[in-house]
Order: structure tokens, then C-alpha cells, then sequence
């Protein structure tokens, strides 16, 4: 199957198959290919107008300028440059900056600043799709990196292909079963140019250990379909972990007290009755609807949470200046009121 042929399938499958969209690029293989696709699409007539994405972090400085003026010439480098349905969009984002006010993982800041931004620019645009050009090796990356951390099904479950964003913007990774061979393969074969991060060879960071040392160990030593694998483990746990989240659901609806300014407050009665890893996924709903960082929460922080929600712990503090404690009947969950000095 060609890559227009998934990128179309996956979009006409999740309802956007004629609707306008974004894609964001980073200026990288993944993203470059996806946004050609879509150009593709955009002149066949089968998307009515697209727009590209960019959001410079300003971490890597020149390169980082490089990269915001490569993607902004994009349209002229595909002859597009004369299309109306088509334009480019860029936004510088301080993420270190923001990251160091908020003392919060810069990974994780720059994940959310980067959905915020895209889910303003989609409603600007009246887009309704967000397409990012995660492949099937990003998601074997991610399933292994959080098989490492000791996260459970929710964890293991994976990337989404499609999921919301806002009432009315979908994010969608049409190369989610893509291998990355594959993208690199249409990009040579077209004579497409990108650009490379070279933060990515940073053996510092965990992913790129996982992407240029463990995955090809695993895949040379032990089994050379261990993407298709990773791939695989994270569509089984994503049945188990829509089954965890439905009954969470309906236990969140049954615990949750009314709200006392900024402090959270759950019925301790309800909480304590139920399965632990119900209470688990409990949390994680009420961390995800907030907002709270996510991104240090691994298996020993939310099994406190649920130690404290049972009586077995008194209080916790959590990233985010977040301080959760078992009170009599009810846990609360206090959100800092004010900037931390």
C-alpha cells in the first residue's frame, strides 16, 4: 500500500476524508512526506485546503531558524506557492523558557505548548484535523520506552490513530503503520528534501538510545520483526485499556464531590471499594481532564495515589506542585494557587 493510499484511508476512516486539515511539520523525513501526501491530496481536489504548521522551539538556535525558513518555503519548493487552499504557518514557542518558570520537564512543556498552539491555529482555521507524522517505529519506540518505565495497559497502549484534540479538531497520525524505511523510501524516490534534527544523535536522551542502539540490538540479536511486535502489544493493550477507562469513567462519575476552589475532592467511600487498578485509571482520567503533567507520573506515583485514596498513605506531593491527601472521607487533590517563587 502506497503512503497516499494510508494517508488517504486514514483520513476518509476517521470522517475527514474531504475536510480541511493541518499538518504539523517539523521540517524532518516523517512530517515532510506526510505534508507532501497531503499536497498531493490538495491538488486532486480531494481536500478543499490544507496548512502547514511549524513551531520553532528555540532550542537548537540556528538550526532551529533553519528549519522554521525551510518549512516556510515548502509551498514554493512543490509549486504550490500560488494555491490559495494551501498556506504555511509558523510560531516561535520559548519552551525552555516556559519550561524552566514552570520547573517542569521540557519534553513534556514542549508537547503541550505544541498541541495548544496547533488546536488554536485549527480552530482559526476552521481545520478539522491535526495530521502529525508519527510511524510505526515511533510507536515501537514508545511502547518499549514506557515498557522500561514499568507502565501498565494505559501505557503500553500506545499512540491513538486518531483521537480529539477539542470539540471539534481530531489529531490523526495517518503513518502510524508506516515503517519509517518506507517514508524514507518515497521521500528518495521523489527527490524530496528535509531537514535533520541534530539533537536526535543525542545519545543523552533515552528515546535515541532506544531508536539508534536498543531497537537495532533487538533487531539484529533477537527478532527482526520486533517493531511489528512492539506494534502489535500496543493494539492488545488498547482494548484492555478502553475497558480500564469505561469503568473508570463510571467510577469518576460516582466519587467526584463538588469542587472547593482549587482543590479537587473525591469520595474516599467509593474509591476505597473499588478494583486498585480501577483507582489507578481513576487518576489518570482526572489527570488528563486537568491538564496536570504527565510526563513524570510513572507506575510508583499513580499506585501512591492509589495507596491514598485506600487509607494505606496519608499524602503526597506529585509534579506540579500537585499535593494530594487522604482527609477523612474524601481525598483531595490541592492545584498550586499561586506561581512558586
Amino acid at each position: 500500500m502506497t503512503l497516499s493510499v494510508h494517508v488517504a484511508e486514514c483520513l476518509q476512516r476517521h470522517g475527514h476524508g474531504q475536510s480541511p486539515g493541518i499538518v504539523a511539520v517539523s521540517g524532518g523525513p516523517d512530517s515532510v512526506a506526510l505534508a507532501h501526501v497531503c499536497a498531493d491530496l490538495l491538488r486532486s481536489g480531494t481536500l478543499p485546503r490544507l496548512t502547514l504548521a511549524h513551531i520553532n522551539h528555540q532550542l537548537r538556535g540556528d538550526e532551529s531558524d533553519g528549519d522554521e525558513a525551510f518549512v516556510q518555503d515548502l509551498p514554493m519548493a512543490w509549486n504550490l506557492a500560488d494555491t490559495p487552499r494551501i498556506r504555511c504557518v509558523t510560531t516561535r514557542i520559548a519552551v525552555a523558557t516556559i519550561a524552566e518558570a514552570e520547573r517542569e520537564n521540557l519534553e513534556g512543556v514542549a508537547r503541550r505548548e505544541r498541541y495548544r498552539w496547533l488546536t488554536e491555529l485549527a480552530v482559526q482555521e476552521q481545520a478539522a484535523w491535526i495530521a502529525v507524522g508519527h510511524t510505526a517505529d515511533d510507536q515501537a519506540e514508545t511502547v518499549l520506552f514506557r515498557l522500561l518505565r514499568g507502565s501498565g495497559v494505559q501505557g503500553l497502549s500506545g499512540m491513538t490513530e486518531c483521537r480529539p484534540l477539542d470539540v471539534t479538531v481530531s489529531l490523526v497520525r495517518p503513518l502510524l503503520s508506516v515503517r519509517r524505511a518506507d517514508v524514507l523510501q518515497y521521500l528518495q524516490d521523489r527527490r524530496i528534501t528535509y531537514r535533520i534534527d541534530s539533537s536526535n544523535a543525542d545519545m543523552r536522551f533515552m528515546r535515541n538510545r532506544l531508536r539508534l542502539d536498543l531497537l537495532p540490538r533487538l533487531t539484529e540479536e533477537y527478532n527482526p520483526a520486533i517493531v511489528d511486535v512492539l506494534c502489535r502489544l500496543a493494539d492488545q493493550c488498547r482494548g484492555l485499556a478502553t475497558e480500564e477507562s469505561q469503568r473508570a469513567e463510571a467510577l469518576l462519575e460516582q466519587a467526584e464531590l463538588p469542587r472547593a476552589k482549587d482543590v479537587l475532592v473525591l469520595s474516599a467511600i467509593v474509591l476505597e471499594k473499588a478494583p486498585v487498578d480501577d483507582v489507578r485509571a481513576i487518576f489518570r482520567l482526572v489527570w488528563q481532564r486537568e491538564s496536570f503533567p504527565m510526563g513524570d507520573m510513572d507506575y510508583d506515583r499513580w499506585q501512591r495515589l492509589a495507596q491514598i485514596a485506600m487509607g494505606r498513605a496519608s499524602a503526597c506531593d506529585f509534579p506540579g506542585r500537585l499535593h494530594v491527601a487522604r482527609v477523612g472521607r474524601v481525598v483531595q487533590i490541592r492545584l498550586p494557587s499561586e506561581p512558586e517563587a
